[in-house]
């Protein structure tokens, strides 16, 4: 063989070399299901972390047009699980994400790009003496990684977190640690505490949990409290100092009311951040710590997150219907059961309102009275503008023979009329109240627990420390509640009904 075949021969396989290189660098190979050539969801997918010197799992849910549509390139949900859970969890038996992502996009939810990284015990967090840098992995490598192997529009304004518990934490502190890095932050159920909360944790509950992540293992009391932890902890951030680089991010946090303590902690860090004028969404639901619960909330947080990411306004909230009904000449309501009763002794139901129009007020019957009309009930308004709720009581119970029974006795306050009716609370065995106003001082908020408490309001509602006083209230007393926190609406009235048809379900006439 010549010299100059053998520099061919060499050339060659240098340019294969070169060749094989460059292939390392395009986009990956998609999960192969042997029949179509792809498959959106897999959780055989890793890297290895030169950070923590392992591989790290992750699980990726892709979008239904990722192969016919080369060039589109789509936003990135990094999809975050709790303690005890892996990067499998998101698409468990309970939460099951491809399909309420599938059930999502044919109601018009954008294709999107979902990474489901494992989080280990971590809160997603740097450990506080280097031995474990997970933030730093997520950052550094994980997210880079992401961006090079897949077609994703790889800046922060097409970047969100979501997750739940854990998880929640996490979706929270990644971006307030990075905001340059994310644009929506979605925690559900965030796990965490209030200082309080911490000190008073059990010894082997916070070295473990939260010690060994944050510093203070062994410690009691304030020396919980670390300048490590304050630097990640929510309350300590949300300060007028960050308000410049923190509201870059969009954040929207849900918590479900018969949560044990995380709700304290969440509820209270919206009052926070409303009081320090950190635009955000926060939403209370029925429900605990479950995967029902968070897969409920998807169908609010998701669309949320797409409609930032370029796609349409998806309205999935139920619609609120009121129907004509006829009133009594002095405006009240005697449903059936209570007008064909011959011993009128039926419940007597107050609306407590500052003057709302008189078609709102009748609306607001129409959602009352549905489906119980063989109840032997009234409804009374009482527009506390014209005299005060106390006359206006007396009078019902002289005009109607109705009231004069606590046990049989409800009330329904709206607003400013939330007052009166707080102070007159003792004379009623079952209390809704809806963004009302309660007594200046929300600390002094006190809820009997031998009486029934309802509270909604809208997330942007004027009285949110009052609503949030009364719900802790009733957390110290045992008292039965249900709590709510819901979207506010750009029509007063369309706000109104919404929270009147949430209550709808709890009276009991």
């Amino acid at each position: 063989m010549s010299n100059m075949e053998h520099i061919r021969i060499h050339i060659l396989i240098l340019l294969l070399v070169i060749c094989s290189s460059c292939a390392c660098n395009k986009e990956r190979e998609l999960p192969d299901d042997g029949n179509t050539g792809f498959v959106r969801y897999s959780s055989g997918v890793s890297i290895e972390s030169k950070i923590l010197g392992r591989n790290i799992n992750f699980a990726i849910l892709l979008p239904s047009d990722y192969t016919s549509e080369e060039s589109k390139r789509y936003p990135v949900v990094y999809m975050l699980h709790g303690l005890g859970d892996n990067h499998t969890s998101w698409n468990d038996k309970w939460l099951r994400i491809e399909e309420k992502v599938y059930e999502l996009e044919a109601k018009g939810l954008p294709p999107m790009i979902y990474i489901f990284p494992e989080g280990y015990a971590s809160y997603y967090s740097n450990k506080f003496n280097g031995n474990f840098s997970y933030m730093d992995m997520f950052i550094e490598e994980l997210i880079p990684f992401v961006d090079k192997t897949y077609r994703t529009i790889p800046d922060r304004e097409h970047r969100a977190t979501i997750g739940y518990s854990m998880g929640g934490f996490g979706a929270m502190v990644l971006p307030l640690k990075h905001p340059e890095t994310f644009s929506i932050s979605a925690p559900l159920s965030m796990s965490f505490r209030t200082d309080e909360q911490y000190m008073t944790e059990s010894q082997d509950g916070w070295n473990q949990q939260w010690g060994s992540i944050f510093g203070g293992v062994g410690e009691r009391g304030e020396g919980r409290i670390t300048d490590y932890y304050k630097s990640h902890c929510p309350f300590y951030q949300f300060t007028a100092e960050n308000m410049e680089e923190l509201s870059k991010v969009k954040w929207f946090f849900h918590c479900g009311d018969d949560e044990e303590q995380l709700l304290i902690a969440n509820d209270d860090l919206h009052i926070q951040m409303r009081s320090n004028g950190f635009r955000h969404e926060y939403r209370v639901g029925d429900g605990g710590h479950t995967g029902s619960y968070w897969r409920t909330a998807l169908n609010e947080v998701l669309p949320y997150i797409g409609i930032h990411m370029g796609g349409p306004n998806i309205d999935l909230s139920p619609k609120v219907e009121t129907a004509d009904i006829n009133l009594n000449p002095d405006g009240t309501f005697a449903s059936a059961g209570y007008t064909n009763a011959e011993e009128k002794n039926g419940t007597a139901f107050y609306i407590a309102h500052s003057g709302l129009d008189e078609d709102l007020v009748k609306d607001i019957i129409s959602i009352l009275q549905r489906g119980v009309s063989a109840k032997q009930y009234m409804i009374l308004p009482c527009n506390t503008s014209v005299k005060s709720l106390e006359s206006w009581i007396e009078e019902y119970k002289s005009l109607h023979h109705v009231g004069k029974d606590i046990s049989k006795s409800q009330i329904l306050a709206i607003g400013e009329a939330g007052k009166e009716a707080y102070k007159l609370k003792d004379g009623f065995s079952r209390l809704y109240f809806d963004n009302a106003d309660l007594l200046d001082d929300e600390t002094q908020i006190q809820a009997d627990p031998e009486k029934f408490w309802y509270m909604s309001q809208t997330d942007d509602g004027p009285y949110y420390k009052d609503m949030g006083g009364l719900y802790k209230a009733c957390k110290k007393s045992g008292a039965e509640f249900q709590y709510r926190v819901r979207n506010g609406l750009p029509e007063d009235r369309d706000e109104i009904l919404e929270g009147i048809e949430t209550i709808k379900p709890y009276i009991i006439y």
